[in-house]
């Protein structure tokens, strides 16, 4: 059996507001020197699939600069490999060149994954990081027969309630899909089966059933394939029951990332590795009286007041009498003498002069956009 991952790396149901402004979901930092690709990618490769395809939309600048030729994950190969798909593969693919769904998407590259010698295909989104047995996904999927298998959970991890924007997928009893529907409240059951964004296909039958919805005008795979072919389909359900990130609002990808603060999960997250681009950086500074309590500080920072509770990004500056509780600080930024941020997330390159202060709330952080001089 032969695997082809393919990966978005944009999701159509995000709203991070000022963090994807100028950049996709994918290339979002996580956990200080990581990005929000890493984490799929890895889980590829740790299972030993290194035929890979992300397909990116907008913004992707970034990610095509952090995914390179692949080489960090081990996918810079004759045969397979990864393949970064951008969004303007035909003029008819909508306004602007960009597609107007998931299935426009697989059908513009479609080309390109006829070329992989896999015969199954696994798709996986970024909103929502997890650490899953791809080879046992796959063997699930073909020992039982089914068409299209839909991986779910019940599991809430933390979060007070299902996801905005997701799909929520019901089973009879013999563990056949029968409807979808996305979840437009606040569902805080336990017993609600929602879709991870994964999904294991039969390559020859994705190809026709993305053709045949093309042919209709149809362009979400969720609403447009599973839920509308239901009823003809045998789509089986696989519970995943490991813990996961949903990364799709400012305050999810807040949480996402405090979750690393905490040792437990950290070890369960780092039990296989997540790989990631290499940078030649020096080690971090601290000076004399700094203060830095349950934080991950790296490389290349200098550190001269008070952390805690944060992730700090490379090369970041935090002055003398300087506190930053509860918050990211990506790359590249400098914080001066006396400021203080609480709940705070500040995107690259941003300077935050003398004594500023900037709170949020744990359910709305204050985002300081790229670049930004407060």
């Amino acid at each position: 059996m032969s695997i082809l991952g393919i990966i978005f790396s944009y999701s159509e149901r995000e709203n991070l507001r000022e963090l994807t402004r100028m950049r996709t979901i994918g290339s979002l930092p996580m956990a200080g020197k990581f990005r929000i690709i890493d984490f799929p990618l890895s889980n590829f490769v740790n299972d030993g699939i290194y035929d890979v395809a992300v397909i990116a939309r907008e913004n992707y600048h970034s990610l095509m600069d952090h995914l390179g030729s692949g080489k960090e994950w081990d996918l810079m190969r004759k045969r397979g490999g990864l393949r970064v798909l951008t969004p303007y593969g035909k003029s008819e693919s909508g306004r602007n060149g960009l597609y107007r769904g998931s299935i426009e998407a697989l059908s513009n590259n479609m080309h390109s994954f006829r070329r992989s010698l896999a015969d199954t295909v696994i798709l996986v989104e970024t909103s929502i990081l997890h650490s899953m047995d791809f080879n046992h996904l796959a063997e699930t999927h073909i020992e039982s027969n089914a068409d299209i298998t839909a991986v779910y959970t019940r599991q809430l991890n933390g979060y007070p309630t299902v996801p905005m924007g997701v799909a929520i997928l019901r089973f009879n009893e013999e563990n056949r899909l029968y409807d979808l529907s996305i979840n437009k409240d606040d569902m805080s059951r336990q017993d609600v089966c929602w879709s991870t964004g994964v999904y294991v296909i039969n390559k020859s039958l994705l190809e026709s059933l993305v053709a045949d919805a093309m042919a209709y005008g149809k362009y979400d795979f969720n609403e447009d394939i599973v839920h509308r072919l239901a009823g003809n389909l045998n789509i089986q359900g696989y519970e995943y029951k490991g813990h996961l990130l949903e990364v799709s609002s400012v305050a999810g990808y807040m949480k996402a990332n405090m979750n690393f603060l905490n040792p437990v999960f950290r070890e369960k997250a780092f039990q296989k590795p997540i790989y990631t681009k290499s940078k030649d950086s020096v080690p971090a500074r601290y000076f004399t009286g700094c203060q830095v309590k349950n934080s991950i500080i790296s490389d290349g920072c200098r550190i001269e007041g008070t952390v805690e509770n944060s992730i700090i990004s490379r090369n970041v500056i935090i002055g003398k009498d300087a506190v930053v509780k509860n918050s990211i600080i990506m790359q590249n930024t400098e914080i001066m003498r006396g400021v203080h941020l609480n709940h705070v997330i500040l995107d690259k390159d941003v300077i935050v002069r003398e004594n500023r202060q900037l709170s949020g709330h744990v359910t709305y952080p204050v985002v300081v956009e790229k670049a930004s001089i407060i």
